[in-house]
């Protein structure tokens, strides 16, 4: 019975959704045949190619060598922390925030382990960095995807609207980190230090088939993860043994459950008597709503009642942060973490982050 209770309170993210899932079911039984729909199943293969290609970086040991490497160039806190924030927003623009985190956190974690510092926040602020950059580019997360598409907006003209939420969202991720770690000397536990030997060939194959891996997701060639898995499967089965495969479960019932809220009825109504004709009633409502049902999901919705997609664009990804379920990424970085309380401790810094960048972008973008 213990260890069931101890599951459970691993797995409660797990389990929470799952509950909503029997609610959602139970009030809307004729839905139930079209749950595999609602699913989006690329997202789903690229995020298992993904789990299991970095689950093979992290378990090469490799991370512990790049950790010292980093430790010895970065000597405080503050600088340290800095660097991450910079490395994540700068890969998110290029990599997708998902992908950004699946290489960004093992390695924080790796470093984490071999320092007397707790720098456990870090990994919040890497979270809200990934939202912050993949804002920029019209491929830098999913809801930008969606809207860069659906309005057909020039690559570059997406960037240059872009760019001033970048700036101004920035600024103020840099302050929390000036707040959040002070410039403390990084002392090492030499207990922990160097006691894993490095599989190079595990470490160098992962990060090849990583490269092009993401750069096949780009161009939506999606079969080269059937060659991926059998490639594990054998040569290095225990990858697999070691993948987590309840996220990848976790977000198949996410994405069946806020699929069944989005199409509510009485959801759709309450968003259609909204005065959603002025940008700043759009960015207000696409953020606020970003944060019950996901930013991803929130974009399809707002875009059914409004055609400014400037201030949609602002609004979902300012939604990102705040509530864990504003972004999907959110999930995948403290999953990552396999911490419980890191979940609660999200929340102290996000939504402060989440209500003070919100503020600001509406007076500087959106006052009347």
């Amino acid at each position: 019975m213990i260890r069931l209770i101890n599951y459970l309170k691993k797995e409660i993210i797990l389990f929470g959704f799952l509950l909503l899932l029997v609610v959602l079911a139970g009030l809307y039984p004729s839905k139930i045949i079209n749950y595999p729909s609602f699913v989006d199943w690329n997202t789903i293969i690229a995020l298992t190619g993904l789990l299991i290609i970095t689950t093979g970086l992290k378990e090469s040991g490799y991370f512990n060598v790049l950790s010292g490497f980093l430790l010895k160039k970065f000597k405080t806190e503050s600088s340290l922390s800095i660097y991450f924030i910079l490395l994540s927003l700068l890969l998110s623009t290029f990599l997708t925030n998902d992908v950004s985190l699946f290489i960004v956190i093992p390695l924080t974690l790796s470093i984490h382990s071999i320092v007397k510092n707790d720098i456990s926040k870090l990994v919040i602020l890497e979270v809200i960095s990934v939202n912050v950059g993949s804002a920029l580019t019209p491929i830098g997360n999913p809801q930008n995807i969606f809207l860069w598409h659906m309005w057909d907006i020039p690559f570059t003209t997406f960037i240059i609207e872009m760019l001033p939420l970048l700036i101004v969202s920035l600024a103020i991720l840099l302050i929390f980190a000036w707040i959040i770690f002070p410039a403390r000397e990084i002392k090492l536990s030499k207990r922990i230090i160097n006691n894993t030997t490095p599989n190079k060939t595990l470490f160098v194959f992962s990060v090849m088939v990583l490269m092009v891996y993401v750069i096949f997701l780009e161009i939506k060639w999606t079969y080269l993860l059937l060659v991926i898995f059998i490639f594990y499967l054998l040569f290095y089965r225990t990858i697999l043994l070691k993948t987590d495969w309840l996220l990848l479960f976790l977000f198949v019932v996410i994405f069946i459950d806020f699929h069944i809220i989005s199409t509510i009825t009485i959801i759709s109504k309450s968003v259609s008597i909204l005065n959603l004709h002025s940008a700043n009633n759009v960015f207000l409502f696409t953020a606020l709503i970003s944060q019950l049902i996901s930013n991803v999901p929130a974009s399809v919705l707002v875009s059914k009642f409004s055609h400014n997609w400037f201030a949609i664009t602002y609004g979902v990804n300012i939604g990102g942060n705040g509530l864990v379920i504003g972004s999907l990424a959110n999930i995948i970085a403290l999953r990552l973490t396999k911490s419980k309380k890191i979940w609660l401790d999200f929340h102290k810094y996000s939504i402060p982050y989440f209500i003070i960048s919100g503020i600001l972008t509406y007076v500087l973008f959106f006052m009347p």
